[in-house]
């Protein structure tokens, strides 16, 4: 009888452990993808300006998107 007891006891261990990882699983998967939205919010968005001319002077122009493609040209120039 006491073999029989040890492997159910064994069992749900095994079945416990089994359900503890789980849901640790499931809780650090939704906190790393809260965390990786809050990170990729706070990236900046570069919206294409639409071209619906070719006369340059006559496009719209965001400053934020000029001020942005500045700064990364002279990021890019440094790390050259």
């Amino acid at each position: 009888m006491k073999p029989k007891l040890n492997k159910l006891i064994t069992l749900l261990l095994l079945l416990g452990t089994f359900a503890f990882i789980t849901e640790v699983e499931e809780r650090v998967t939704a906190e790393a993808q809260k965390e990786l939205s809050r990170w990729a919010s706070l990236l900046p968005v570069k919206e294409q300006p639409k071209v619906e001319t070719i006369n340059p002077y006559a496009q719209n122009v965001s400053v934020l998107h000029v001020l942005l493609s500045d700064s990364t040209e002279k990021v890019n120039s440094v790390n050259n």
